[in-house]
């Protein structure tokens, strides 16, 4: 389990209360506000390495990665050969949002959990520069 994982599992399990269950709320909202950021970094540069995609977070196991359009292709096609129709229909829905992301303000991630799999556009907030540029390059 990653450090970050095992913090915000810490604190939410909390048992504290009152004056102390405040503090410790607002550290949580700090730490979720950093995560956020780093993980926000990360899919720029996975998409400026790698082109548009998502940065996928894997809560089950415990992983991240950031796969592009390319890889999500190759993964479907995959897929498709082995007739998984669950796998099939969850990456032709990713890349439908990959097609309809505004990439000059947002990136995506991805997570997977117990509860099933969700995808958010996330407004980069003080990375917009990167932003533009990549989203240049992809509309020529």
């Amino acid at each position: 389990m990653s450090r970050r994982n095992k913090l915000v599992k810490e604190l939410v399990a909390s048992k504290k209360f009152g004056k102390e269950k405040d503090q410790e709320q607002k550290f949580l909202l700090a730490t979720a506000e950093l995560i956020l950021t780093d993980l926000i970094d990360i899919a720029i540069k996975g998409v400026e390495r790698s082109g548009a995609g998502t940065l996928v977070l894997n809560l089950i196991n415990d992983s991240s990665v950031f796969m592009s359009g390319n890889d999500i292709e190759s993964d479907l096609r995959q897929a498709e050969s082995a007739e998984d129709e669950e796998i099939v229909t969850f990456l032709r829905g990713l890349m439908e949002e990959i097609d309809e992301n505004d990439w000059s303000t947002n990136v995506l991630i991805t997570l997977i959990s117990d509860a099933g799999t969700r995808t958010f556009a996330v407004e980069a907030g003080r990375s917009q520069e990167s932003l533009r540029a990549i989203a240049e390059e992809f509309t020529g």
